[in-house]
């Protein structure tokens, strides 16, 4: 199953339930697995097949086959290919909203409190190697085949397992220290690449100029072509053109527009530009893509992450 773009705005799940389930989700084009991004909600990814090093702020985690991680709210987080050819992940999104109790009970106030306001921290990398742990793991598979076949009253069932999962890591939680916080520099490195990410979302659609980019977070060209090379693993230039493809992507699959009108709506103006660049992220054409995707039953798409960073921005 390949990942897409989430819906513009898009929430996890509704208000109601706010959760979403992504079952075996893989990302194709080159090394990227999951595109940088972040948001209110709180997530467990498990890899299925392969693995992957993913970057949550300024850390960076190998997480194999069979193994968690847990991103918390707010965390600017990423994925990458390093030593195996691919990574199959499945992912839990859930809004901290759904653990609050009606009242101020102990359960709100000395498990669900804390760790909503980060004063608590989880154990981020779940390996699975500790009786703990293969709960978390266990919980985890729970919710995602609950989901993946629809059970009855699957809601009920992945608030317990969720309040499962809580009990299993609480006994290893730890007080936040000065180990834990973001150094100050770290810390803006990382507000500096979620501005620059929720500029580039924003516009997208139109003519970019990387000075522009630079002066939203008050640095010269080249070094903000440095930095985000860093932080994103690709250059700006790769990464709008990546945006963009994706966004092209989605329309050809939901609609029957020529390839032209969907190439200057995502943002290119030089159709063979579109084209080979689109080549470059699918290894199909716009068209051959759009053909592949009418006739394969079995190439669906899981709505996921590029779109976040624009309802990031709007918040």
């Amino acid at each position: 199953m390949k990942r897409e773009m989430l819906r513009e705005n898009r929430i996890h799940g509704n208000p109601m339930y706010p959760v979403s389930v992504y079952p075996s989700v893989e990302q194709l084009n080159g090394n990227s697995v999951l595109e940088s991004h972040w948001h209110e909600e709180m997530e467990f990814i498990l890899v299925e097949q392969g693995s992957a090093v993913f970057q949550t702020d300024m850390m960076y985690t190998e997480v194999c086959e069979g193994e968690a991680l847990f991103v918390n709210s707010g965390e600017l987080h990423a994925g990458y290919l390093k030593k195996s050819p691919r990574c199959v992940f499945s992912a839990v999104v859930f809004h901290p909203n759904l653990l609050h109790s009606r009242t101020q009970d102990t359960v709100q106030t000395q498990f669900i409190d804390p760790l909503i306001s980060k004063k608590l921290v989880p154990p981020a990398h779940i390996r699975g190697v500790k009786p703990w742990e293969q709960e978390v793991l266990t919980a985890l598979r729970r919710i995602i085949t609950s989901h993946e076949q629809n059970t009855p009253a699957r809601e009920l069932t992945t608030k317990a397992q969720l309040y499962s999962m809580i009990a299993s890591l609480y006994p290893h939680m730890r007080p936040a220290n000065g180990e834990d916080v973001i150094m100050a520099g770290q810390r803006s490195k990382v507000e500096r690449i979620k501005k620059a990410l929720a500029y580039i979302n924003t516009h997208a659609h139109e003519p970019i100029r990387l000075r522009e980019i630079a002066d939203e977070i008050g640095m010269s060209e080249g070094h903000f072509c440095r930095f985000f090379k860093q932080m994103v693993q690709k250059s700006p230039v790769e990464y709008i053109n990546y945006h963009r493809v994706q966004k092209a992507c989605r329309l050809l699959e939901q609609s029957d527009r020529k390839v032209v009108d969907i190439a200057l709506d995502v943002g290119f103006d030089n159709l063979s530009y579109f084209i080979a660049t689109f080549k470059k992220w699918n290894g199909l054409t716009p068209s051959q893509y759009r053909k592949q995707h009418e006739t394969d039953q079995t190439f669906t798409v899981a709505p996921y992450v590029t779109d976040m960073n624009e309802a990031s921005a709007k918040r």
